[in-house]
């Protein structure tokens, strides 16, 4: 049957069916091999990525931890807060020349991930008490953050005299 056949078409007919073998062994073995190496190496990577976490989820608690120092305790309701504020500032200027002049209402601002409260607050004094009453609120004021002091003069046209004014906005977080 074959007798019929040259040696160079029976070559390519051999080097035909050794393409079609290869063919079909790639298609039924080696990419199947080569399929799970890769899925090996991903499942590989990911595990190294979850020997990671916990100091990872370590790290970001301490970080946390370190924004709500920064930014005052959030679990405190704002009606409190404002308490704390008054009470402060009351025992602040009973030693220092700093009197208390206007609380405004609590100003409050909703996002998406926190609820933020605004209390600003009037003083009249001398401007070395208002300046070590602001630094006295942004460094031992654990409630709430001092995040912006103005300081202004109004002059009373009668008696012909300056007084030194000083607004203290204070915010307060609180997370959804």
């Amino acid at each position: 049957m074959f007798d019929r056949f040259t040696y160079k078409q029976k070559n390519y007919a051999l080097l035909g069916v050794f393409v079609l073998l290869c063919m079909v062994s790639y298609k039924r073995s080696f990419s199947l091999t080569l399929n799970a190496q890769d899925e090996i190496a991903e499942q590989e990577s990911q595990l190294a990525k979850t020997d990671n976490v916990q100091t990872d989820i370590e790290s970001l608690v301490v970080q946390i931890n370190q924004l709500n120092r920064n930014i005052g305790k959030s679990d405190i309701a704002p009606d409190k807060v404002s308490q704390e504020i008054l009470s402060e500032i009351s025992a602040f200027s009973s030693n220092n020349p700093v009197e208390l002049v206007q609380l405004e209402k609590t100003h409050s601002f909703q996002t998406v991930d926190f609820d933020i409260f605004s209390n600003q607050i009037l003083v009249e004094g001398n401007y070395n008490g208002i300046l070590s009453l602001s630094h006295y609120m942004e460094n031992n004021f654990e409630y709430a953050r001092l995040t912006n002091v103005e300081l202004f003069t109004e002059e009373n046209h009668n008696s012909k005299s300056k007084k030194l004014y000083g607004k203290l906005l204070f915010q307060h977080y609180r997370q959804n």
